[in-house]
């Protein structure tokens, strides 16, 4: 484990994964052991119950790169959620496997400001809960919340003998303050996977709102992180029992950042918080440390974004750095599918290639330029188009055949293979495919990979190997256009699943 700041946090033990070398030329066993693959791939897909049209599949020998099995494999799909496969590996390619996110605090005069790194890990509860920390009284302890990690930097502002600052200042500028992406379904935005995106983000972005009943009425009693300042509007919001009734409930955004309005009827008190998307990020952190600083004694005389008119952020360090490794970064985000995480990821490659805030179209830039540094110069123009990092948009394209040759490379990558790898959600094991492929040895066959799905699209792609080696395929399954079939999405998955045992039973 490293040391971070005054806590320790989990990082990913990385050993190496050695260059895989070019595959023999092939022997006959090895030609009829992938004409057979190929024609039970293709029945599978036959046998679907999907029309063959909806359907593109690429299967790829990893050692030797050649094609195994190839239905519409060269024609850009909807990618859903597996366009986080090709994010968090150009996250790998352009900032390295042992890069970290770095946020700071820095005083100039009677100035403090927070300088934003883009890390989506910010304060996020699953990271909080696993750090090990030093309290004041010296006792080493398991677990933080949002207050104690702030608190880092006001016990180190405190303890400088500072005991006012004119004002705070939060620099987000390493990324623009496009906050939710224009393709985003807007009948979705007030959900917690809609979460913004900024250059100083915090606690996933989200707020989590406490229900409770007040009579017939619901209340939302506590937030987290506290945020007493935060508002709810009751309205017309109801809070009745009885079997007629439906838990409808539901927390809306208004007109203003720090108000709320209860919707729906809230029929049973609801076991987790509801989680609320933060309409502005970086000026809810400003607030909360700010918050924080009085309430420790330190006085502040007023709080703030920075603007175009600020110079860069300088100053002297105030207490730790608060740094998040990237390859816990691509895990979180690859295995439970964050899509606030791939999007932080894909403009913090804009941002580093370059020079100027992140955004989506240097994001899409940046990770265009790794795809065709890595795959040859014109694959990106001929099998992508980029228009966010996590999928939500619809206006994402991407072959499967270039997923296949993308997930070959990086695998084979002695830096950055097992990061990523690892970072995947494991088949029978981990994140959203931990129930999926019925019949599948865990212990036995090592399934890393993707799922993907909006609207009418399911996809998945990742590869299949030994466990413990090497993987043998990449693979990328991508159905489109399912509205119209019935049970769709599930007959997509039965052909996911199916495709993988097949290549399983082929190692």
């Amino acid at each position: 484990m490293r040391q971070w700041l005054s806590v320790v946090v989990i990082v990913l033990v990385a050993g190496r994964v050695p260059a895989l070398a070019s595959a023999p030329a092939a022997v006959p066993a090895a030609t009829a052991r992938a004409a057979d693959l190929a024609a039970e791939v293709a029945r599978a897909i036959r046998e679907s119950g999907i029309p063959e049209s909806a359907v593109a599949v690429s299967v790829r020998d990893v050692a030797g790169g050649k094609i195994v099995a190839d239905h519409q494999g060269g024609t850009p799909r909807i990618p859903a959620s597996n366009m986080k496969v090709l994010t968090t590996g150009a996250a790998l390619h352009v900032l390295g496997a042992d890069w970290r996110f770095r946020t700071r605090l820095l005083r100039a005069g009677d100035r403090l400001t927070v300088v934003g790194d883009g890390d989506p890990g910010l304060g996020d509860p699953e990271f909080l809960g696993r750090l090990v920390h030093t309290t004041a009284a010296g006792e080493r302890r398991r677990g933080m919340n949002t207050e104690q990690l702030v608190d880092t930097w006001v016990e180190a502002v405190r303890r400088s003998g500072t005991a006012s600052v004119a004002e705070l200042v939060v620099d987000d500028r390493i990324f623009d303050r496009e906050y939710a992406h224009p393709r985003w379904p807007a009948d979705q935005l007030d959900n917690s996977y809609c979460a913004r995106v900024a250059g100083l983000n915090f606690h996933e972005n989200l707020l989590d709102a406490t229900l409770r009943k007040d009579g017939s009425r619901p209340v939302a009693s506590a937030t987290a992180p506290a945020s007493p300042w935060v508002t709810f509007d009751p309205g017309k919001a109801t809070a009745v029992g009885g079997a007629k009734q439906k838990q409808t409930v539901a927390i809306l955004r208004t007109e203003s950042p720090w108000s709320f309005r209860l919707s729906g009827n809230l029929k049973d008190v609801p076991d987790q918080p509801v989680r609320i998307c933060l309409a502005d990020p970086p000026e809810f952190f400003a607030r909360y440390v700010a918050e924080r600083m009085k309430s420790a004694g330190v006085a502040v005389g007023s709080w703030r974004t920075a603007t175009a008119t600020d110079g860069a952020a300088a100053g002297d360090p105030v207490g730790p750095s608060i740094e998040t490794p990237l390859a816990e970064i691509v895990r979180r985000c690859n295995e439970e599918s964050h899509n606030m995480y791939a999007e932080a990821l894909l403009k913090r490659i804009g941002a580093s290639r370059s020079g100027t805030p992140g955004s989506w179209a240097n994001g899409a830039e940046a990770l265009a330029a790794a795809v065709d540094e890595r795959l040859g110069a014109g694959m990106a123009a001929r099998a992508l188009t980029v228009s966010d990092g996590s999928g939500l948009s619809r206006d994402n394209r991407v072959a499967p055949g270039l997923v296949t040759a993308w997930l070959r490379s990086l695998a084979v990558d002695e830096r950055l293979g097992r990061v990523f790898l690892e970072g995947m959600a494991v088949g029978g094991r981990t994140g959203t495919v931990r129930n999926r492929f019925k019949g599948l040895d865990p212990a036995a066959v090592f399934v890393p990979c993707k799922t993907g799905y909006i609207n009418g699209v399911s996809c998945l792609s990742g590869c299949v190997g030994p466990a413990g080696a090497p993987p043998r395929y990449a693979f990328s399954v991508m159905c489109n256009d399912l509205q119209g079939v019935k049970e769709g999405v599930g007959k997509a998955k039965a052909l996911q699943d199916r495709i993988v045992m097949i290549l399983a039973g082929g190692l």
